[in-house]
């Protein structure tokens, strides 16, 4: 049934068969924008995970305690930021891509209803 249904997809007219392209080619190109985005994420909230420990390690009297508590503080609020700043930027990217898909729906169905009446 499954091989009945791509050999019907492949005999449609290639009219068809653009929007899927193009819809195909909208997706990779946001999903390689958006891995490229999390992985640069990933690499600063690793970046200050180990400068934390670095940090730790470091620790050798009450003072450099009390620095390293007093600092902390501090590296919240900034993890803090960057947690907001890169999920208002994922959540741009999110509604980017939605409105290029709508705008590639609504071209498509433009193009092809008046072809298929």
């Amino acid at each position: 049934m499954v091989i009945d249904l791509f050999n019907k997809a492949l005999e449609a007219p290639p009219v068809f068969a653009m929007p899927f392209t193009k819809a195909n080619q909208l997706f990779a190109a946001n999903l390689e924008k958006m891995v490229i985005f999390q992985m640069s994420a990933f690499q600063s909230y690793l970046d200050i995970g180990l400068n934390q420990m670095k940090a730790a390690a470091e620790i050798t009297d009450i003072k450099s305690l009390q620095d390293f508590y007093n600092r902390q503080s501090e590296i919240a609020q900034t993890v803090q930021q960057k947690l907001m700043i890169d999920a208002k930027a994922m959540a741009n990217m999110a509604a980017r891509f939605k409105v290029e898909m709508d705008n590639l729906t609504r071209a498509t169905l433009e193009d092809v209803l008046p072809k298929a009446a």
